[in-house]
């Protein structure tokens, strides 16, 4: 049997970004991780994590978890084989991490309500073309990754989610944001970067929480006057868009640290009155 500790496990918890209230991480010597359904079973009481390596492929997705009473993190990340997930026939309140990325995985049922304490789920390239609606059933969850998908369009009632603090939508085919994402009140970071938007989705605008948001490779031309009225915005990536304007007012967002327009259509004379209008920016990378 194969149990290891954090100390050892450095690539996989660089994986799960560690957010307040969510995913507190473990003393060493209390995180017990297998690489196996097997070695799990032999210590189904006292194992907290299950990460089922790419190179052990199973045929279906594990059965029977809810006898897992302390299981914390589940990653079946790159199982190929995998195209569904059952029915959950137990509460699973401890789960908090489930990474099924890379997988054919493409929907979750809607028992999945079961997972009452899940935090984290990452479901990034397995290829979904519509948002899987079960995850709206997940409400404590704080960080949702569907990147490298082809999802089309999202939920209104995506802002169920009151408590998502992070939304990963990088390179899927989304070209408008339903009003509901006005709704996720703790959201900070959104990444649409690699999408179809034209212009900047009005909905962001009244996001006040937003701290970073990627709209690079878009094809947004010019932005509204009304992007300086987001009072936490710390970041933005712009990068790879046509933009040939930037607001009149850009020197009013004080809180901005760090903006990225390389690869744009700003004029030289546009460029100098962006600089100039933020001095107090940590970075901003223009350069073409």
């Amino acid at each position: 049997m194969k149990i290891t500790f954090p100390r050892f496990l450095l690539p996989f918890t660089l994986m799960f970004p560690i957010l307040n209230g969510c995913f507190q991480q473990s003393a060493p010597e209390r995180l017990v991780t297998v690489s196996s359904i097997e070695d799990a079973v032999a210590i189904k009481e006292t194992v907290e994590a299950i990460i089922i390596p790419p190179d052990n492929q199973l045929k279906s997705f594990p059965d029977r978890l809810e006898q897992f009473t302390s299981l914390r993190k589940l990653s079946l990340r790159g199982q190929k084989n995998i195209t569904d997930v059952p029915e959950f026939t137990g509460e699973m309140p401890s789960l908090e991490v489930l990474d099924i990325a890379e997988t054919g995985i493409k929907a979750l049922p809607e028992s999945v309500v079961a997972l009452s304490g899940l935090c984290h789920l990452y479901m990034s390239d397995n290829g979904m073309t519509e948002f899987p609606d079960a995850v709206l059933k997940l409400k404590n969850l704080e960080y949702l990754n569907l990147d490298r998908n082809n999802i089309t369009n999202l939920p209104e009632a995506i802002g169920n989610l009151e408590r998502l603090k992070w939304l990963r939508l990088n390179n899927n085919k989304l070209a408008s944001l339903p009003a509901g994402v006005e709704e996720l009140k703790n959201l900070k970071r959104l990444y649409l970067r690699g999408n179809s938007f034209s212009a900047l989705p009005p909905a962001i605008i009244n996001m006040a929480a937003l701290q970073q948001v990627d709209l690079g490779n878009n094809g947004i031309i010019e932005l509204p006057e009304e992007f300086v009225q987001m009072p936490a915005l710390e970041r933005a990536d712009l990068d790879g868009n046509p933009l040939v304007k930037m607001p009149e007012k850009i020197g009013e967002m004080k809180n901005l640290k760090m903006m990225t327009l390389y690869g744009t259509k700003l004029s030289a004379d546009e460029q100098k009155r962006i600089r100039e209008a933020l001095p107090h920016l940590v970075k901003v990378h223009i350069a073409f």
